[in-house]
């Protein structure tokens, strides 16, 4: 089972833009909670699979389902008409990552 923080850094490792700046996932966790992230996205993003899944701390598990679940109003305003296609790019790109790493972490079970 992965946890918050498993999951976080593996989105860090592969998103591609900075996700965590030079933060510990709890840091940038206590940030984005506080409003005091500079990415907005990545504070949204840090909420919202936190939510999702009911965390307590970092240490946590996490499930796609959930994940998915807590990201439901991101990938709906990234997928609106009039959606900045940056965004659009960006949560498409979360939302392949947040796929492939609960797709990893299967292969490590069934190994």
């Amino acid at each position: 089972m992965m946890t918050y923080e498993e999951l976080v850094v593996f989105l860090n490792q592969h998103l591609g833009y900075p996700f965590l700046g030079e933060s510990s996932p709890a840091a940038a966790l206590n940030a984005a909670q506080n409003n005091t992230l500079e990415d907005p996205l990545s504070a949204e993003v840090l909420n919202a699979i936190y939510q999702g899944n009911q965390c307590q701390s970092v240490n946590d598990p996490v499930d796609r389902a959930h994940s998915f679940d807590g990201l439901a109003r991101l990938r709906l305003r990234a997928q609106a008409d009039d959606a900045d296609p940056v965004l659009f790019r960006k949560v498409l790109k979360l939302s392949q990552e947040l796929d492939n790493a609960f797709d990893q972490e299967l292969i490590r079970q069934r190994q």
